[in-house]
């Protein structure tokens, strides 16, 4: 997802009554649809399944909805395809363990977030999706300024990379570390 498409809207519509009818106007809602990626099975690219999922999601207690902007695609979503990454659920599921987008629902007892907020998410998995529900502590304010690519391409890389360093390496100042790795997408 680019993340600038607008968000799908629930509208009625007034239809004509059929002939005969007495004159009164029918009024059909329209269904609320969204596309999730599904992992059917483990293996390649032929397990995943692009689905139609409807109904609008309603956060329940400490849950937001959030409609997802841009997602995050990690190493170990890619494990996790091939079925070496034991934390994801058995298939079918959706994966994706971070993504970027809009609050468009806050369940009871939230009250640090807000409809209309820009948030990154993290979560075990469920991700690829285009709405999602989320615990709201599951949830960050994205920085202003910082698009919805980067913000789903910041909580797993980065927050992986400062555990490593400051956490299980103990790097302290003054102190120095050989990155004996690193690649860019300029350089692809």
């Amino acid at each position: 997802m680019s993340g600038e498409e607008q968000p799908t809207v629930d509208t009625e519509q007034e239809q004509e009554p059929p002939a005969g009818d007495g004159g009164e106007k029918v009024v059909e809602q329209e269904v609320f649809t969204y596309r999730s990626l599904v992992l059917t099975g483990y293996g390649g690219y032929d397990k995943v399944r692009l689905q139609l999922k409807q109904g609008r999601p309603a956060p329940g207690g400490g849950e937001v909805a959030v409609r997802v902007r841009a997602c995050g695609l990690n190493f170990s979503d890619l494990m996790a395809r091939q079925g070496l990454y034991e934390r994801l659920p058995t298939p079918p599921v959706t994966p994706g363990m971070e993504c970027a987008g809009l609050v468009e629902a806050v369940g009871e007892g939230v009250e640090d977030r807000r409809v209309g907020d820009r948030v990154l998410v993290v979560a075990k998995c469920g991700l690829w999706q285009e709405m999602v529900l989320a615990p709201a502590d599951h949830t960050f304010p994205m920085p202003e300024g910082m698009s919805y690519e980067e913000g789903a391409a910041l909580p797993i890389n980065y927050v992986t990379a400062h555990m490593m360093l400051f956490h299980m390496a103990n790097v302290r100042a003054a102190q120095s570390v050989l990155v004996h790795m690193a690649a860019a997408a300029d350089e692809l």
